[in-house]
């Protein structure tokens, strides 16, 4: 069931060589807008932090025209144009793990109010993809007709209509977006064609469509699909966004250097803010009085005060910056954070239980939650580990949907979950204090401070040091030495504890250095100590005491059934010298920085791999029919990389083990916040949502 080569990998992740992060400077509590700018000569996205000046590039397809940002903030997409496809960005991670291939020349998108679908127009083929946001993939594809040449493309506030503007056609096609269905075409007229600018009112009732050629801004009914006025702006207008209330349009023009403002009550141009430059695209901050324009000559982003249309700064945007998308979301919305490696970020959570079928094209007896398109008895599926682990898959964090952040029920409206396997302490540490990025994405803190400026942060839990420590190696000695057969006098726990005592002392100080930077992080964000909860919690234990592996210490048994090959003095070593060592330096840093600790070390007692009291799924077993989670193992077992699934998610809490750790952080949340020094096990015969906590405040003084 496992290859020497393969065990590098288990355990917590391998550590990958990461590209050097930018430097933010010290966070600014006080409201600012996020920027999203597409840079297509770089084939980048710019992220604009204005709270601090701070950027950061995200690669994304080829020649980025646009940006669309999802409702609640989490995503972005652009529109490449050479490449024909949209990227998917990640915002929380900033990396763009996701690529759609849509039509051929898109030129603009737009994503729906409820968040569920993006709408590309493709000028090159005369048609919008539509793209479920969920799958990630074209669901459907709406003809326009030849020769319309599909330049832009908006919606109604609910959804239920997009509009696009047809740039050959002089025309704005209307959609049904229930059907999907063309219903209706407005006629601007010959020589008008729709350029890049198309806005609906908040209202619904007004459309607003620019057209480059002739120099204007069209105003259009939506309940009689009409032109109600053309209002002359200035030379070469390409875009138009409209103030939060409506009441306000802003035009940018590229070749008359200025931005026309216009009141929307009298479609007249009331201002003229003349700038340097040729001018993209304009957006208008969603809750503050600012306004901003990217500048393809200077490349730059201006911004400006709209209570005296002037410019406040300037802020260098890449080469010819072009689409751009500002996001200020609600103060309150409130959220967790999990920061961390693999044991914290859910890495085999894709496992039910455990199973060795001969048949490993199957759903392994109903174990594996990615199998799908089975047929009739599970024997035969297709498998996707972006079901359980989402994009996050695609770059090895595995952040699973079980994940205990994502598990415990706790009443946030934002569950965010940055850990990823492999990290080590490095690799959350903001850059400002020598943080490396991961697998391409930032140091965890640096994340963490753009939520907590963004949302009211009421829990940030980590886990780390296992990686620093190398208890990977430690743990690959151990099956090495079993799979070879050594003699009892070169086991690992005979051999490996000068190593692991200079890793424990090596790490230490660098998990130190992570709680230091988490809290100054919140305090710099404006949070005050006390005012969210900061949670340290230890490691599980993930292998029974040696007269409690129900397999014999026979080498074939244990490693092709089990999944478990360890001697019986190496498994008592890892468990009760290994990991109590762990635990003490971890509660020691916590009750020391005051912060709350979570004790894990017993939490999968009765459920490790190969544990006498647990079992492994069997033939019987199925997706319809699966092994309860009281009766089995709640530990991934040690497994060949291209067998079943990934040989990094073995000896980790499975499905099962990842409720039981979602179940221990809700009993920690909805404790004293006065109590904090916790100890969470499970109840011997109930599934995993039920735990016990015992909970103590820290001894004075």
């Amino acid at each position: 069931m496992v290859a020497l080569a393969s065990v590098v990998a288990l355990v917590l992740g391998s550590v990958v060589a990461a590209p050097v992060a930018h430097v933010r400077a010290a966070a600014d509590p006080s409201p600012a807008d996020f920027l999203y700018v597409t840079n297509p000569l770089s084939n980048t996205l710019l992220a604009v932090d204005q709270g601090d000046a701070s950027t950061s590039n995200i690669a994304v397809g080829r020649h980025p025209n646009h940006v669309v940002v999802s409702p609640d903030g989490a995503r972005a997409y652009t529109n490449n144009v050479l490449g024909n496809t949209v990227s998917v960005v990640d915002l929380v991670n900033e990396t763009a793990p996701v690529t759609i291939a849509v039509g051929t020349d898109p030129e603009a998108l737009a994503v729906t109010p409820d968040g569920a679908h993006v709408y590309v127009a493709n000028a090159g083929s005369n048609t919008v993809s539509v793209i479920d946001t969920a799958s990630h993939t074209v669901t459907a594809t709406i003809g326009l007709g030849d020769g319309t040449q599909p330049y832009s493309v908006a919606f109604d506030p609910d959804g239920s209509r997009a509009y696009v503007g047809n740039r050959t056609a002089n025309s704005i096609s209307v959609i049904d977006t229930a059907t999907g269905q063309v219903t209706g075409t407005i006629a601007l007229g010959a020589g008008n064609s729709p350029s890049w600018g198309l806005a609906v009112s908040p209202g619904g009732n007004r459309l607003y469509a620019v057209s480059d050629v002739a120099g204007k801004l069209f105003v259009i009914s939506t309940v009689t699909d009409k032109v109600t006025a053309s209002i002359r702006v200035g030379d070469n207008p390409r875009s138009v966004a409209l103030s939060a209330d409506g009441t306000r349009a802003y035009v940018s023009n590229v070749d008359s250097h200025d931005i026309s403002v216009i009141d929307t009550s009298t479609n007249t141009v009331t201002a003229t803010i003349a700038l340097t430059g040729n001018l993209g695209e304009v957006a208008v901050s969603p809750t503050l009085d600012r306004l901003y324009v990217t500048n393809t000559i200077l490349d730059t982003v201006e911004t400006i005060d709209l209570t005296t249309n002037t410019v406040l700064t300037e802020t260098a945007a890449g080469r010819q910056p072009w689409g751009i998308a500002v996001v200020n979301p609600p103060a309150n919305q409130t959220a967790i954070v999990s920061l961390g490696d693999s044991y914290i970020s859910g890495e085999a959570g894709r496992w039910q239980g455990n199973a060795a079928p001969i048949n490993i094209v199957g759903d392994r007896w109903g174990t594996d939650r990615a199998a799908i398109n089975c047929n009739a008895n599970g024997s035969n599926c297709d498998h996707d580990g972006t079901r359980v682990y989402g994009e996050s898959f695609d770059n090895g964090c595995n952040r699973s949907d079980s994940a205990e952040i994502r598990s415990a029920v706790i009443d946030v409206g934002l569950r965010l979950n940055v850990a990823c396997s492999g990290a080590r302490t490095i690799n959350l540490l903001p850059t400002a204090a020598g943080g490396q990025y991961y697998l391409g994405e930032p140091p965890q803190i640096d994340q963490l401070r753009r939520i907590a400026q963004r949302d009211r942060v009421k829990l940030v839990v980590v886990s780390i040091g296992g990686n620093d420590l190398g208890f990977a190696s430690v743990l690959q000695a151990c099956v090495a030495d079993f799979i070879l057969g050594r003699d009892e006098d070169k086991h690992c726990n005979k051999d490996q504890g000068p190593t692991f005592q200079a890793g424990l002392a090596e790490a230490r100080p660098n998990i130190e250095k992570v709680v230091q930077q988490v809290r100054q992080t919140m305090t710099a964000s404006g949070y005050a100590d006390g005012s969210y909860r900061f949670v340290l919690q230890s490691y599980p234990t993930p292998i029974p005491a040696g007269l409690d592996n129900r397999y014999s210490p026979e080498r074939q048994i244990r490693w092709s059934k089990g999944g478990c090959p360890m001697w019986n003095d190496d498994s008592n070593w890892a468990r009760d010298t290994v990991l109590p060592q762990i635990s003490a330096m971890l509660k020691d840093i916590a009750q020391t920085a005051g912060i709350d600790y979570l004790e894990l070390r017993n939490l999968l007692a009765g459920h490790e791999v190969c544990a006498k009291s647990a079992k492994q799924a069997e033939f019987e077993n199925s997706q319809s029919n699966p092994l309860l989670g009281k009766d089995a193992e709640w530990v991934r077992f040690l497994t060949l990389a291209g067998n079943q699934g990934q040989a990094q998610e073995s000896i980790h809490p499975n499905y099962f083990g990842q409720l039981a750790l979602g179940a221990c952080l809700t009993k920690v949340y909805a404790s004293p916040t006065g109590s904090k020094n916790h100890a969470c096990t499970n109840v011997p015969g109930k599934g995993p949502s039920m735990v016990n906590l015992s909970s103590t405040p820290w001894p004075a003084g």
